[in-house]
Parts: structure tokens; sequence; C-alpha cells
């Protein structure tokens, strides 16, 4: 048995693809120029909807990112 069909799929290198081919796509997707830049208001509501989702589990962790999201709010650039 061949290391290629152990699993029961070929395992055989296809041209013009590769892991990083792969990264680089999904970080050109990720954090491309197209993408619109967060507010910080957009930003700390996405901290605050991460806390809500986590006080039930964990409530002093869900009370530092409130934290975080309020003083994030009040720094200036």
């Amino acid at each position: 048995m061949t290391a290629s069909t152990t699993f029961g799929y070929s395992t055989s290198y296809r041209p013009g693809v590769s892991l990083t081919g792969v990264l680089n796509r999904a970080a050109h997707w990720l954090f491309g120029s197209n993408r619109r830049a967060m507010t910080r208001a957009e930003e700390a509501a996405s901290v605050r909807e991460m806390a809500q989702r986590v006080q039930t589990y964990d409530p002093g962790f869900a009370a530092d990112l409130y934290a975080a999201a309020a003083r994030h709010e009040g720094l200036d650039d």
C-alpha cells in the first residue's frame, strides 16, 4: 500500500496548489485593502458582543472584555 492511497484518496502533487498560495490568498482576503476599516465604536461593539457570549461561562473574562471595550472607545488617534 502506498502513502497516496492509504486513506482512500490521492495525495499526489497538484501543480498550482500549495499551502503558501492558499495562505497568501486567505491573508489577502482577510487583510486586503478592499475591506472597510471598522470604527472604534464598531470594534468596541464587537468586543461587547463577545463578552455577552462568554459571560455565562467566564464572567471575569467578560468583565475584562467590557472594560477593554470602554477603554478602546476612549482612546484618541
